[in-house]
């Protein structure tokens, strides 16, 4: 009888990767409904008319209330800005939406802005660094396009960050497959000449005036892809990068507009890329300490306000406390914000930002918005069985033989045992099991013939 245990040695072991593509398809309406964005309130103005923001969202494949939904992405905004030493003093350096306002620095080191001109600057600078540092390997580094192109004419200023959670994204995002399509312009106010009196205690809603927080339904999408992944990334801290291109003319023109990080799953796109920081944008925002003013802007028409206060006598809004009115002044008093996208993103929170992303920039309907294909890296080792003729015919199992010791599965004791192989067992070096094996069905084994059993375990 042989042993139970068979000696498996390095040339019985195969190692073998294998990977596994799945193809990905996100509708635009998961992304532009506000139902599928899950916020986190985190930061808070210390100011008399306080406002609340999350510094992400998270975009679900449908309502967040249900539990069946997934956590598709996360999404945020920042922009670069440093601190660097020029002819013996501190001045801040980066994108002009930082440098044009100005800000103190204080004795830590610290970047003080003017609470009337801006909100959350700071945080949206942390958010910049944060990727820096994951992705970097150092916060007070940028993003350039090309990747690899440091000079500052080159540097990624402004950014939309965009996660992939790793339930989409597997090991990583394959290249040369991945693309968005979204509106990169917006969508004309037109005047409105039916405007009636709504009720004067309103539910204010975002979607006050048109284009800053509604769809662009009439403007073509861009598309962004990147077009020369398989064969042009490049490695960096966290490892392969590809670039993004917006492409024009069908595709035939390319414009680089952005970064996609494989392997971590984050997209960061070039807001002053595939967006125009001077274009005119309109809309209520959250704002702190302002008080009820009359503000005359370009009203839409009826259909697209909600609950919205007009004042008897004209297109006058009521605008409450904690907002402000940003876009369509029609008189030199009337709205003394300026109306570019580059202001918008200087005085919005970040939720507002994200919302104008997700909710202006992607339709809502039910076609593609981002498409690519994962890619999931199978691990193997292969375990060669082999059992010689004269090996494992017997078997140890009580019922193999009766209460005399007589064999069962033969007919006259003369006859060479033989056993049915159900199940393989991997042993450590201590005869500890480790792993089993179960065949689909029993095989034969005698002294008649060679049994080799293939035992493969992924990882």
């Amino acid at each position: 009888m042989a042993s139970r245990f068979k000696l498996i040695t390095q040339n019985d072991i195969k190692i073998e990767k294998s990977r596994l593509n799945q193809l990905i398809d996100i509708i635009a309406s998961d992304i532009s409904d506000e139902k599928n964005r899950r916020k986190y309130p985190s930061f808070i103005t210390g100011l008399t008319t306080p406002i609340t923001s999350s510094l992400f969202q998270t975009i679900y494949d449908q309502d967040v209330e249900y539990q069946s939904s997934n956590a598709m992405l996360d999404t945020t905004f920042g922009v670069y800005a440093s601190i660097q030493n020029v002819s013996g003093s501190n001045t801040v350096v980066g994108s002009s939406l930082v440098t044009t306002l100005s800000p103190t620095i204080d004795s830590n080191g610290k970047l003080i802005f003017s609470t009337t001109t801006s909100t959350m600057m700071r945080e949206k600078i942390n958010v910049y660094k944060q990727y820096a540092q994951t992705l970097l390997g150092d916060a007070n580094s940028g993003f350039y396009l090309p990747f690899e192109n440091t000079d500052s004419a080159n540097r990624i200023n402004e950014a939309i960050f965009i996660n992939v959670k790793r339930l989409f994204k597997r090991d990583n995002i394959y290249k040369g497959s991945f693309g968005i399509k979204l509106f990169d312009a917006l969508t004309p106010i037109a005047d409105a000449t039916d405007v009636s009196l709504q009720s004067t205690n309103p539910v204010w809603s975002k979607k006050l005036t048109g284009n800053l927080f509604s769809v662009s339904s009439d403007v073509t999408p861009a598309m962004i892809i990147d077009a020369d992944g398989a064969s042009n990334f490049r490695i960096g801290y966290a490892g392969e990068v590809g670039s993004l291109y917006k492409t024009l003319d069908s595709g035939v023109t390319k414009t680089i507009c952005g970064l996609i990080f494989y392997d971590a799953g984050i997209i960061v796109l070039d807001v002053n890329k595939i967006f125009t920081l001077s274009e005119n944008v309109t809309g209520i925002i959250d704002f702190p300490d302002t008080g009820y003013t009359d503000t005359d802007v370009s009203v839409p028409n009826t259909n697209v306000l909600k609950n919205i206060r007009i004042k008897t006598g004209g297109n006058l809004l009521i605008i409450p406390q904690g907002k402000k009115a940003i876009g369509g002044g029609t008189t030199p008093n009337s709205n003394p914000v300026a109306t570019t996208f580059s202001t918008f993103l200087k005085l919005a929170t970040l939720d507002d930002i994200i919302d104008h992303f997700c909710m202006s920039r992607f339709p809502t309907t039910l076609t593609t918005a981002i498409a690519f294909q994962n890619e999931t890296i199978i691990n193997s080792t292969i375990y060669y069985c082999n059992a010689s003729p004269d090996e494992f015919n017997y078997s140890t199992n009580p019922s193999y033989t009766d209460t005399s010791g007589k064999i069962q599965v033969v007919e006259d004791e003369t006859d060479v045992p033989f056993s049915y192989i159900t199940t393989i067992g991997l042993y450590n070096s201590k005869s500890e099991l480790l792993a089993v094996a179960k065949l689909s069905r029993p095989i034969e084994k005698n002294s008649l013939h060679n049994l080799s059993v293939r035992v493969r375990l992924d990882y």
